[in-house]
């Protein structure tokens, strides 16, 4: 029996913490399955033990074999696209273009509709106020944040992107109070990145955290939040809708910077450029 259709009938005596738990799953399909036990029991109030017995009530060894079958079944169910949920096997590649267009402005649309201007102030006063700023991200995130620091560097900032998750703890413990760390995550609960914030926060580092909107343990445990929307599925991870809201918001900042710094940030901008050009014609 799949694992959807046993979570609306159970063929075992539901406790009460199994009901909690099918309640959850059942609100959280998508992003279940990027989770770890602690971060489930946590959400949803019940002990770490109570997940463990109920994978097996199911009819797996363990928690991890659980997720890979209930992922497979997510991205093969009816409900869902390949990538995307308004994309199928079958349609044509015009099709999916128009699909992947209309998904990707979408979610830049609802991003839009929901900025807080205030947070982004706050935001942009931090980055230009701090002695170093350092950005970090891991997997795809991390490519996002090199991508900044060379917006950032070329118009003079002190700026060091970090995607090496034992780097960003050893330059955590050594920062200080005018330093400001800049955390990309998608979901806001990468583990080295978490750890690395926690560590910095005990040494007085300015957070600003970059996530998708929802709750996050990223998200409470920062100065500054910015959030965008994502609709991000199971294939979706490191997609163009899903990379595309963060661009849009580090876009933003960059330019904020640009505005409140235009003459300073020209000058840079150019002598950068130069020193590129003569590197090349030598």
């Amino acid at each position: 029996m799949a694992i959807l259709e046993q979570l609306e009938h159970p063929q075992f005596k539901v406790t009460k913490s199994d009901g909690i738990l099918i309640d959850y799953v059942r609100k959280n399909k998508e992003k279940f399955v990027f989770k770890s036990i602690s971060e489930i029991a946590r959400e949803s109030g019940i002990a770490e033990a109570t997940v463990t017995r109920f994978v097996k009530k199911l009819g797996f060894n363990n928690f991890q074999s659980f997720k890979i079958t209930f992922a497979q079944e997510l991205s093969t169910s009816e409900e869902k696209g390949i990538v995307h949920s308004n994309i199928s096997c079958d349609e044509s590649i015009f099709d999916t273009a128009s699909n992947l267009l209309h998904s990707t402005m979408g979610v830049l649309q609802k991003t839009m509709d929901d900025l807080d201007s205030d947070v982004m102030l706050k935001c942009k006063n931090a980055i230009l106020d701090g002695r170093r700023i350092y950005i970090m991200g891991i997997g795809h995130s991390g490519v996002i944040a090199m991508d900044f620091h060379y917006k950032l560097i070329r118009i003079g900032l002190n700026t060091l992107s970090v995607s090496d998750g034992h780097m960003m703890l050893m330059l955590a413990s050594i920062m200080g109070p005018q330093d400001v760390i800049i955390a990309i995550s998608n979901s806001g609960e990468t583990e080295e990145l978490i750890q690395t914030i926690q560590l910095a926060k005990e040494q007085g580092v300015t957070i600003i955290s970059i996530t998708a909107d929802g709750d996050n343990t990223l998200k409470r445990i920062s100065h500054i939040n910015l959030e965008y929307h994502s609709t991000e599925t199971l294939f979706e991870t490191g997609s163009i809708t899903s990379k595309i809201p963060q661009i849009f918001m580090l876009d933003l900042i960059y330019t904020e910077i640009i505005k409140q710094t235009y003459n300073e940030s020209l000058s840079r901008r150019l002598k950068t450029t130069d020193a590129i050009i003569k590197h090349r014609k030598n």
